[in-house]
């Protein structure tokens, strides 16, 4: 990104950009945080626009899509079953799990509250953000570092509708943090927990939601953060 005022064409597309890319990952946020609801089967099918020239990315949606298009209450209620037992350990012992935290895929001992934990919330304090106090997880879990990035492209946006030298400067400048949050904190443990989350999802019978949600969710973080690099 330049650090002189960019032109309107420019402009307009990078804010399309920024835009698409906070809904995306606020959907993402949504689906890590908690059940699938009939309001939210409902946005995912119908409501949610997403466009990529990246066939695996649009065919891992199509498959979430097709999961929740003619999800009745007994078809949520299974998925509800399974974010319970992949994410939280609920049901057998010997079940597989995918636990959406950073810290036990980063820790030593493969535990949570550890390191990352530490460094996202710190962070989050140097943007002047702090975490839902109504979602009671840890600030290394998977749907607030995805918000996180959220939020950092919705900043993005306001800062080049600004249509300032400083606004552009600034949008640059987030940016860059952004790249540094994926790279930090989301690209070096995503692949791990999506691989662990297609295969624990799977012996429910469940629908196929989970297990397209893993793949969707690791190509997008490494497509995006390939984009940010581009951008700087």
């Amino acid at each position: 990104m330049s650090e002189n005022l960019m032109d309107s064409e420019t402009r307009a597309a990078l804010i399309d950009l920024m835009e698409s890319r906070a809904h995306v990952y606020q959907v993402l946020s949504r689906s890590y945080r908690t059940e699938v609801d009939a309001a939210f089967a409902q946005e995912l099918t119908s409501q949610f626009a997403f466009e990529s020239d990246d066939a695996a990315l649009c065919e891992a949606l199509e498959g979430m899509r097709a999961a929740l298009a003619d999800a009745d209450e007994e078809a949520l209620e299974l998925l509800a079953v399974t974010f319970d037992r992949v994410f939280f350990g609920m049901g057998p012992l010997t079940a597989r799990h995918a636990f959406p935290y950073e810290s036990v895929y980063t820790s030593d001992k493969g535990i949570m509250m550890q390191d990352a934990y530490v460094d996202v919330a710190r962070a989050y304090r140097e943007q002047s953000l702090a975490k839902d106090p109504s979602f009671t997880e840890p600030e290394d879990h998977l749907a607030v570092e995805l918000a996180f990035m959220a939020t950092l492209a919705e900043r993005t946006c306001a800062f080049l509708a600004a249509e300032t030298v400083e606004g552009d400067e600034a949008a640059t400048v987030t940016v860059r943090q952004s790249l540094t949050f994926a790279q930090t904190h989301l690209l070096n443990w995503i692949d791990r927990f999506c691989g662990e989350l297609a295969l624990a999802a799977k012996p429910d019978g469940e629908n196929g939601f989970y297990v397209a949600l893993a793949h969707f969710t690791e190509r997008f973080v490494q497509s995006d953060a390939a984009v940010l690099g581009e951008m700087l």
